[in-house]
């Protein structure tokens, strides 16, 4: 690293996100080449944080109704991203009495003079929820949303879902956030959120449908409105990403069926979208083309595979590491090897044709000189995803084997491939769940019945992975493994290779 020269100033003239990000920024205008690859919002602006100024101007008495652990986080998010162009005089309601308008009413005084700018308001004020509103919502903001993403200067969730969600309190995605946050709570003994988490569903499900149903019958006031379809696709993510966390069951398949082929007809209008709605778009096609493809590796029938395929090449490389962790040159190799296996199953082949074969030697090859490289602008994550990508290589070579060539925990090449895994197992984070299919197909393809300390290894990470997360996703993995392994016991001969997942009675899995 090269020394600073004594008197020399250190350079704070960088965007926000760069800066917020902790990495250098090339500082080019109107947009940073950084923001740019990665979809984010750049902004040069000065940051504005009157929190204590504002709190002191509210009734005592609007204060007093909040929860007490509330009151603590309120600062942190009552000017969320918010910059200097927000206090414009166009932007300001001058009846004090109007202060506090919703988000929905706001967004229609908003006026973008360009497509780079949102229109979507940088902040959410507390005072217009109810106590339990505004703890859940408090929650989500505080405690999920940071837990969800790999690397914390690149988190969706917090930069366009919760904006979008403020944006319009009455729309779906906002009772979808709130039913996430309520189902959480109640997944860590809070029972009383029971309640709460069913109504936000069942609110949320009711105007889904409405909004659905208003584009379907070209309704004048939907048609054409961006921001009405952008609330569907991320009102359709977070209802996935709902009963993922709840059970896993087969119902977060049906809605990533509507959600893929919504995203397949809103790629098509790629080239009118502002830099936002490219960002919801690219983090949602990322979102359920990772599920789907890995999905199908632990034997949950997915469908349109070549769609899938295609959708993920329209999605930037970086902006897919950053979300999973896993390249999109590999995700999209995972895919073949679905593919291709299907077409060997429906066909039934003894022996597969040359063509077959070829596609499959491809796979290989391209497997074995898959070169990951990471961005420098990953920061002090660098490392970590690095280890991330290495494992999910290898697994994606142990899946090719199993499944494709059908071979055992006790060939060769698959103790081989399964020993490099386990080497790496424990330098795998456990601050998100990104290493739970690399876990779940190294402990249901490679290991031995008689490797018990290897067992013991996985199980371990993922009961502490399963701590960490509570998802419903880590738990139902945990019981197809313990179901595989217990077959593999009393039938040693049967189903030795990825066949042994075909069949079983838990249902689909998500996997991503």
């Amino acid at each position: 690293m090269k020394p600073r020269v004594k008197g020399e100033l250190r350079t704070r003239s960088g965007c926000w996100k760069c800066r917020e990000r902790r990495v250098k920024c090339p500082e080019q205008r109107p947009i940073c080449s950084h923001c740019k690859r990665l979809g984010f919002i750049c902004r040069y602006e000065i940051k504005l944080n009157w929190q204590h100024v504002v709190s002191s101007e509210c009734d005592d008495s609007v204060v007093q109704r909040l929860p007490q652990d509330l009151l603590v986080s309120i600062q942190s998010w009552m000017f969320l991203n918010t910059v200097q162009s927000d206090f414009n005089s166009e932007n300001l309601h001058t009846n004090p009495k109007n202060r506090w308008h919703r988000p929905s009413m706001l967004g229609e005084d908003l006026k973008c003079q360009s497509d780079s700018l949102t229109p979507y308001p940088r902040y959410l004020s507390p005072f217009r929820l109810g106590k339990a509103e505004s703890y859940l919502w408090s929650y989500f903001n505080e405690f999920m949303s940071p837990q969800i993403v790999i690397d914390p200067g690149f988190n969706p969730y917090k930069d366009i879902v919760l904006r979008m969600a403020a944006y319009s309190q009455d729309g779906p995605l906002f009772q979808c956030v709130l039913a996430a946050a309520a189902n959480q709570l109640q997944i860590i003994g809070r029972n009383e959120y029971e309640r709460a988490m069913w109504l936000h569903r069942a609110r949320a499900l009711h105007l889904l449908r409405t909004q659905v149903a208003q584009l379907a019958l070209g309704d004048p006031r939907e048609a054409g409105r961006g921001t009405s379809k952008d609330q569907i696709i991320a009102s359709a993510l977070m209802l996935t990403f709902f009963e993922i966390s709840k059970d896993c069951s087969d119902t977060w398949t049906v809605h990533a069926d509507f959600a893929r082929r919504f995203l397949a007809s809103r790629l098509r209008d790629l080239g009118t979208l502002n830099a936002e709605q490219e960002a919801l778009l690219y983090f949602a096609v990322t979102y359920f083309v990772s599920h789907d493809i890995l999905a199908a590796t632990g034997g949950t029938l997915m469908e349109a595979a070549e769609m899938v395929t295609e959708m993920c090449k329209a999605v930037d490389r970086s902006t897919i590491l950053a979300l999973t962790g896993c390249p999109r040159d590999l995700l999209i190799l995972i895919s073949e090897i679905n593919q291709i296996s299907s077409l060997i199953e429906q066909a039934n082949w003894a022996q597969l044709p040359p063509t077959i074969q070829q596609r499959r030697d491809n796979v290989e090859r391209l497997l074995h000189q898959l070169y990951q490289q990471v961005p420098e602008d990953f920061g002090s994550f660098k490392s970590e995803f690095v280890i991330i990508a290495e494992v999910k290589r290898l697994a994606a070579l142990l899946y090719l084997y199993s499944r494709i060539d059908g071979a055992g925990p006790h060939e060769p090449h698959i103790i081989r491939v399964t020993s490099h895994i386990l080497s790496l197992v424990p330098k795998i984070s456990l601050r998100t769940h990104t290493g739970l299919w690399p876990l779940f197909i190294v402990a249901t393809l490679g290991i031995r019945p008689e490797c018990d300390e290897d067992r013991k290894l996985l199980l371990g990470r993922l009961a502490a992975l399963q701590q960490t997360r509570q998802l419903a996703s880590v738990k139902k993995a945990r019981l197809i493994i313990e179901d595989v392994w217990k077959s593999r016991d009393l039938h040693p001969n049967d189903s030795p290779g990825w066949s042994i997942l075909q069949g079983r009675r838990h249902g689909a899995i998500s996997l991503a």
